[in-house]
């Protein structure tokens, strides 16, 4: 298994405070094989660890008036094709205390999937690249949508392989 190191990107990157989503967020990612033949398939698991008291929003969450709750995963490579949605355990819905309202959130350990092929991709290494964009809350304040940059590798054997 190959993990990741997390980062997150901000414009206020120089601020330091203990409320910034990397030192309440880590994200690990897998590619499952880690190895494939030409054409083959490969599930990616982006597995999330959210500190204790804090929660992120399901993939289907939704604000109010047009304002997206939801957490999205994105991949930065058009050479890998998605074969269907990406997966997420059943969320828990819970009142949240600082938006004061109902939603669909995941504390603790949570990992979501999604299968991909590598259709156009010659022999040799890869290093799958990624982002997930979320909010950190716990029942008193959330922090402002945070990308935090993930990957994981891949080798492409040859067809002999």
């Amino acid at each position: 298994f190959s993990s990741s190191n997390s980062s997150a990107t901000s414009p206020f990157q120089g601020f330091k405070n203990n409320l910034s989503p990397s030192s309440n967020i880590k994200i690990i990612a897998i590619a499952d094989p880690e190895r494939i033949n030409p054409k083959g398939r490969f599930v990616l698991h982006v597995k999330i660890e959210v500190k204790r008291g804090w929660h992120i929003y399901s993939l289907n969450a939704n604000g109010d008036e047009g304002e997206s709750l939801a957490t999205r995963i994105n991949l930065k490579s058009d050479l890998l094709v998605p074969q269907g949605p990406w997966r997420e355990p059943t969320p828990t819905i819970e009142w949240d205390g600082a938006l004061e309202k109902v939603v669909k959130t995941h504390k603790q350990t949570v990992e979501f999937h999604r299968w991909y092929r590598a259709e156009s991709l010659n022999t040799g290494f890869y290093r799958v690249k990624g982002s997930v964009v979320l909010r950190a809350c716990n029942n008193k304040i959330c922090n402002l949508p945070s990308e935090i940059l993930f990957y994981a590798d891949i080798e492409l054997l040859s067809e002999a392989s």
